[in-house]
């Protein structure tokens, strides 16, 4: 395979021990070395690694293949975005926008799941071509389809989508509020909006909400203040600590999940 197992094994477990590598930078070097998922590989590790810390790289390994395998990459994986779908009730024929589709996993199970008839966006063409090449695949272009656009800037005309969801995209977008003001506006009356994205609790230290508001990383209230100075209406957010415990085995997120600070939220909201 032209690797060195047992050398590249003992990097890993000595960052896991001494470090505490994050999840994601510890996916990212599985994923770039081209062994993610390899029995040997993972052997190894549990040779100079404790018991817990192989339990968790196992774990989070196991779950980070099969989400990329389906084109998702969100907390929760496909139970998070079937839950998402039922929260907002969505029926047979409904049109449901897609803020921040990737490669169009969750587009494509809602269209499958719940009968509707859903359009995807995102910023980065490769993703659209993915997301279009897999749906050709899968014979459901007739459902789902993808475009390139940004959330606050949606090209479509007013009240023309029944309902609009969103996985571990607001974050990313600086102008979150702009995000809401386009999905208020695109939504026809009675309309729903339901997303999901990290937050941080009340609990989390000042210092540390400051550090992590550029990344996008908001406390759960001041969702609701944007939503409902966006027009929304019936805000709820719903605490995921299970899945979020599950996303983040291993790491410094972790540490702040288990304090009470950081967790995914489920958002849903109402355009009168």
């Amino acid at each position: 395979m032209g690797h060195s197992f047992s050398e590249e094994a003992e990097w890993v477990a000595s960052a896991l021990v001494a470090a505490r590598l994050e999840s994601t930078a510890l996916l990212r070097l599985l994923f770039n070395k081209r062994i993610i998922g390899q029995e040997e590989y993972l052997n190894e590790v549990a040779e100079v690694a404790s018991d817990d810390y192989v339990f968790s790289v196992r774990q989070f390994v196991a779950q980070s293949e099969q989400q990329l395998r389906n084109g998702r990459w969100h907390i929760g994986g496909s139970g998070a975005t079937g839950q998402l779908g039922r929260r907002l009730a969505l029926q047979p024929g409904e049109r449901v926008l897609d803020i921040g589709c990737g490669v169009g996993g969750p587009a494509r199970q809602i269209a499958e799941m719940f009968g509707c008839v859903v359009v995807g966006v995102d910023i980065r063409l490769e993703r659209v071509t993915e997301a279009v090449l897999r749906t050709t695949a899968l014979g459901l272009t007739s459902r789902v389809s993808f475009q390139v656009a940004a959330g606050e800037g949606l090209p479509f005309e007013s009240e023309s989508f029944d309902a609009i969801i969103s996985q571990a995209t607001l974050a990313s977008i600086p102008d979150k509020a702009g995000v809401m003001r386009e999905s208020f506006r695109v939504l026809k009356p009675q309309g729903r909006l339901g997303f999901e994205s990290e937050a941080l609790t009340e609990k989390a230290p000042e210092a540390r909400a400051s550090e992590l508001e550029p990344t996008g990383l908001l406390r759960t209230a001041a969702w609701q203040q944007m939503l409902g100075a966006a027009g929304f209406d019936e805000i709820e957010v719903e605490q995921m600590w299970d899945e979020s415990r599950l996303f983040y085995p291993i790491g410094p997120e972790h540490d702040e999940i288990e304090r009470g600070e950081r967790v995914n939220v489920r958002v849903i909201a109402i355009k009168p």
